[in-house]
């Protein structure tokens, strides 16, 4: 091989891996401006229930006063929306509470981190059988979240309405259908999609159902039989890539955390229902 040869190949091999260098630099420069820029459409995954009227109704106006805009992307399951927001195919997502954030990081290493939480439905007790809890007859069937962090808080909800006793030795915020200690009725506890427990009316006895799955089914939250108790870490958290907490997540924050928000949504009886979140009193 000739000394020109040679050093065309050389050029050759040098001049690819300086532009495989320089592309990779502006990947993660282009990565680094895009986490520290809040983009003037913000786009925002949600699931059916209210929490897109929620943020579309009350927030969106908040938002536009300081010159950005809310897209709303509709998921129509629990995994969908972090999966797309650890991807950055949205820029932040509103279904979850941080128990279930926090198992979702765990579990599938997703780099997602909460910024605020907002006011959220509880789970509902319903029925078309009986007119009361004590109604309910021996072997009863009982449907409710199949996922295991809402089949758990389902049987703490089962628990606190008296219908059954929880193991004492067990992880509450852990539990299945076999940490059921006492159950004094035999009630037969059936696991099933979130979304298909407010169908589940006419062939079980009870259904415990998520409140946004009840407001989309227009399941009158008056005629609920037990209304679940809704502590500050099963309320629903507007999360972010890790990443970008000190951009978008930072301006969502202070937009849901603003008075014009929080008066709008104190002025609205669709949300009378909603537990508030504990810094809500603030304002």
């Amino acid at each position: 091989m000739s000394k020109f040869s040679k050093k065309n190949i050389l050029l050759t091999v040098f001049s690819a891996f300086l532009a495989l260098s320089v592309t990779a630099c502006n990947d993660e420069s282009s990565k680094s401006a895009k986490a520290d820029t809040v983009p003037e459409h913000i786009k925002i995954g949600v699931v059916p229930g209210p929490y897109k009227d929620l943020l579309k109704n009350h927030l969106t106006k908040v938002v536009e006063s300081r010159g950005h805009k809310l897209d709303f992307v509709e998921f129509s399951d629990w995994v969908q929306p972090d999966s797309a927001l650890d991807a950055g195919e949205i820029d932040a997502n509103l279904f979850q509470h941080s128990i279930y954030l926090k198992a979702i990081v765990e579990n599938q290493g997703l780099k997602l981190d909460e910024v605020i939480n907002v006011p959220t439905l509880g789970l509902f007790a319903f029925s078309e059988k009986v007119k009361s809890l004590d109604d309910l007859k021996d072997g009863a069937q009982v449907a409710l979240p199949n996922d295991a962090v809402n089949l758990s808080r389902a049987l703490r909800f089962a628990r606190d309405a008296g219908i059954i006793t929880l193991k004492a030795d067990k992880d509450d915020l852990k539990a299945s259908i076999a940490d059921i200690d006492k159950n004094p009725k035999h009630l037969n506890f059936v696991p099933m999609e979130a979304a298909q427990l407010p169908r589940s009316l006419d062939s079980t006895d009870l259904a415990l159902v998520p409140g946004n799955y009840a407001y989309e089914a227009k399941l009158p939250f008056d005629k609920a039989l037990a209304k679940e108790k809704v502590s500050e870490p099963i309320k629903l958290v507007v999360t972010v890539q890790s990443d970008r907490v000190n951009s978008v997540g930072a301006f969502l924050k202070d937009a849901v955390a603003s008075r014009e928000f929080t008066s709008s949504v104190n002025a609205d009886p669709t949300y009378r229902d909603f537990a508030k979140p504990e810094w809500w009193s603030a304002n």
